[in-house]
């Protein structure tokens, strides 16, 4: 099996964002010199790193700058200490200031599974350098959706690796769409994640509720969802279209954009069409904008 992005290979650029602690981060851009091109920053999931988003950037890099940051504890970024704490305040400030430091001051943010938490919280603040938010996979309370399961997974990463805990739980997280070679190979992926952050994570999911703040966002915001009929699984991530409407309709302004798949994790099942409807949306913001310029 071709393993080729693990470990990462390739060179990534480093900012300081606490003390001690640096976000690694990609930046990818095939853009035309003389233009001037939106944002695109890419939040990566739980045992995950930049290049889980290898597959958008050919649709997005051509007329974007896109940025894909090593979370915290994750890739090349700072390690996590053993049995450190993780928050979501903390997460979402290690991109406030990567962006402060960047000197952005409009960024389109996709996030995606813990990602798509850490856009979400910070979309609540109104930071005015948030241009959009595209949801492309997203529990909107994962406490309730995986707290039960939080004590397994971290004995299963204690006894078998972070392998053996994305090995049980990829097709709740997956479903039917990849081939077992694909399967495999997230598989693998995912467990070379490094056990600490993924425990971290973990231990956070409980305290991680539904937003009580998403009539704040102001923000245009997109929320992709997978259609499909779900397969049975004990360890299913998905919830149902009508329960994500539920919670999108509160975000003022958004859009839900049906995917037809059976997957929770379709940024990775589906990272062709994701892109796509991400770039989309995008490129009609800026459009409407440049109309009303005008």
């Amino acid at each position: 099996m071709n393993l080729k992005n693990i470990p990462p290979t390739r060179p990534a650029a480093r900012t300081l964002v606490a003390p001690g602690v640096e976000l690694a981060y990609l930046v990818d851009d095939c853009t035309d010199g003389w233009k001037t091109v939106p944002t695109v920053m890419l939040l990566h999931g739980i045992g995950e790193s930049a290049e889980a988003f290898d597959g958008w950037v050919p649709h997005l890099s051509r007329t974007c700058r896109v940025i894909r940051p090593d979370l915290r504890g994750y890739g090349r970024s700072s390690a996590l200490a053993q049995d450190e704490v993780l928050t979501m305040s903390r997460l979402a400030q290690d991109i406030e200031m990567m962006v402060r430091n960047l000197g952005l001051e409009q960024v389109h943010v996709v996030g995606t599974k813990l990602g798509a938490q850490v856009i979400l919280y910070l979309a609540q603040q109104q930071p005015p350098w948030l241009a959009s938010m595209t949801l492309a996979g997203v529990l909107i309370s994962p406490g309730g959706a995986l707290g039960k399961w939080v004590q397994q997974w971290i004995d299963w990463v204690d006894q078998e690796g972070v392998e053996g805990w994305a090995r049980h739980t990829m097709p709740g997280r997956m479903g039917t769409a990849l081939s077992p070679e694909a399967m495999e190979w997230w598989t693998q992926y995912m467990g070379c994640a490094p056990a600490d952050a993924v425990k971290a994570c973990f231990r956070m999911l409980p305290s991680l509720a539904e937003p009580g703040r998403l009539e704040y966002i102001r923000c245009p915001t997109q929320v992709i969802v997978a259609v499909q009929p779900e397969q049975p699984d004990a360890m299913s991530q998905r919830q149902s279209v009508a329960s994500v409407q539920a919670w999108q309709q509160r975000i003022p302004g958004s859009v839900l954009t049906e995917l037809q798949a059976d997957s929770y994790h379709i940024a990775a099942t589906h990272p062709d069409a994701c892109a796509q409807m991400a770039l989309q949306f995008i490129q009609e913001l800026i459009a409407r904008k440049i109309n009303a310029d005008a």
